[in-house]
């Protein structure tokens, strides 16, 4: 459902994880900057300091998937609030529940319900192993 209100941009919604998740921890954000450093992100405390206090702009996608290797996160939920009914931004032009877009990013079947979203393409732009793993629990043949 469309939003009237910005929600925040994805940058700040990184932000705000990686704080939550960091203090979570007891890191301090040296030793998230030095996580991130052994992981192969340069970064300092006064990055971590940046992106937190939301003077940072951007994250890139190489830095967001290192975030999530040193936080043990998923990437989408570094990205997408973790409240379900929150507004969440796509584009600066397009808003949803958090919910629906976690799904349309997990690839899910769920996720080509998204209005706008072409369901056909979307469910066959994604690799063979996660159709098939897909039919085997439609099918009732999961484990769990």
């Amino acid at each position: 459902m469309e939003q009237s209100s910005t929600p925040p941009d994805a940058t700040a919604v990184i932000a705000a994880k990686v704080l939550e998740l960091r203090k979570g921890r007891g890191w301090s954000a040296d030793e998230l900057a030095i996580r991130m450093t052994a992981a192969g992100i340069a970064w300092t405390r006064l990055v971590v300091t940046k992106l937190e206090t939301g003077r940072r702009m951007s994250v890139s996608v190489e830095e967001l998937l290192a975030l999530a290797y040193v936080l043990d996160v998923a990437p989408v939920h570094l990205m997408i609030p973790w409240d379900d009914d929150a507004p969440c931004q796509v584009t600066p032009a397009l808003t949803w529940h958090a919910e629906k877009v976690r799904q349309w990013a997990c690839g899910t079947l769920e996720g080509a319900n998204m209005p706008g979203v072409a369901r056909l393409r979307y469910l066959a732009q994604r690799p063979e192993s996660v159709t098939a793993r897909m039919r085997v629990v439609e099918g009732g043949q999961g484990n769990g």
